[in-house]
This record gives C-alpha cells, sequence and structure tokens, in this order.
C-alpha cells in the first residue's frame, strides 16, 4: 500500500466517528433544547469524541479501508452518500464521487490483496450497480422535491440562463434525462476507475 492509499484509508474511515458524532451532538441537542446555545457546543463535543476515538480504539481500524468486506465498505458509501446529498442541499451530481471512490477501492485492493485479482471485476460490478442504485435512490429523492416547488421553473431558468421560463413538461424531461445520465455515468465511472485501480 503506497502512502495515497494509507492517507485515503484514514481519511475515509477516520471522519465517520467525528461527523456522525457531530450530527448526533447538534441534532440531539436540538430535539432537546431546541434553537438554544448548547447546539454549537455539543455539535464540538462530538467532533472531539470522535476524533479521540480515531486517536484511541479505532487507531488500528483506521488503516483497513483496502481490506473492508464488502457490506462494510457498502455501508461506508451509504453513509457518505447521506452527507454529501445534505452537503450540496439535494443536488446529486457531487454524489458521482461515492461510485468512483468505491471503484477506485476494490480496485487497488485487487492489486494489493494475493488472490483478489480474479474478483475484482465482479467486485467493481457490484460496487457499481450499488453506487448506481443509491444515485438513482437520491436522485428520486431530488425530483420529488423539485416537482413540488412552486417557483421550480423560476429557479431552473435562473440557474441554467434561459432566456425562457420552462413549462413543467419540460422541467420533466431535464429531471428525467439528467437523471438518467448521472446513473449511467456512475456505473461507468465506477467501473473505469476500479480498472484503473487495479492496473497501478
Amino acid at each position: 500500500m503506497n502512502g495515497f492509499d494509507r492517507a485515503a484509508s484514514r481519511i475515509v474511515l477516520g471522519a465517520i466517528a467525528p461527523v456522525s458524532l457531530m450530527l448526533a451532538g447538534w441534532w440531539g441537542s436540538f430535539g432537546l433544547f431546541g434553537a438554544s446555545p448548547w447546539i454549537a457546543p455539543s455539535a464540538l463535543g462530538g467532533v472531539a469524541i470522535g476524533l479521540a476515538l480515531d486517536l484511541t480504539v479505532l487507531g488500528t481500524w483506521l488503516g483497513s479501508l483496502f481490506a473492508q468486506r464488502m457490506p462494510a465498505l457498502i455501508a461506508v458509501g451509504i453513509f457518505y452518500s447521506a452527507i454529501i446529498y445534505g452537503m450540496f442541499m439535494g443536488f446529486p451530481v457531487m454524489n458521482l464521487s461515492v461510485g468512483i471512490a468505491g471503484g477506485y477501492v476494490v480496485g487497488r485492493r485487487a492489486a494489493l490483496v494475493p488472490g483478489s485479482r480474479s474478483r475484482a471485476l465482479h467486485e467493481a460490478r457490484l460496487v457499481a450497480r450499488v453506487a448506481s442504485l443509491m444515485l438513482f435512490v437520491l436522485c428520486c429523492g431530488t425530483a420529488w422535491l423539485a416537482l413540488g416547488e412552486a417557483t421550480i421553473a423560476t429557479e431552473v431558468q435562473s440557474m441554467l440562463g434561459l432566456p425562457f421560463t420552462p413549462s413543467a413538461a419540460e422541467i420533466q424531461a431535464l429531471i428525467v434525462v439528467g437523471g438518467v445520465g448521472l446513473v449511467v455515468t456512475e456505473y461507468a465511472a465506477t467501473i473505469l476507475a476500479a480498472r484503473w485501480a487495479a492496473s497501478r
């Protein structure tokens, strides 16, 4: 495993505990106390506890990304899909990175673990299908939210710089074409990432 792989493993796995506990502190405090001064300290406390766990009991585990079994990798992918989707406020384009990263992981594992090259293409296809399915679900969620937005036509016009206000049918067509395009791109990009990583 090279330096990049070691760093990637520690970053990807190391972010899970701090981010999870930050969100738990944020929303837990909000649920208990409402919009109060306790929200920020609770969130920062969650980050601190997560970092402490990374530096102690989780230290060895942080370097094991490329040795994880497929269910664990899928769970990591679901976690990051949810985080990225929330960070970009329901705009799913950046979720393409989850499948690409997953393809890289299984490709590198094929290159690093003896006897795993024969499973590389199978695992790459599995990761690509799972990543594409997750992106499809997120695209459906975005479509549902967008179509329920009263001002979606003017928002699309402004976002795309259109000289006209699109009709409901045009917006629906854009959503379908864009969603299908994203899902197909996710599948292909994941396979390509796996093949490239396996050849390094």
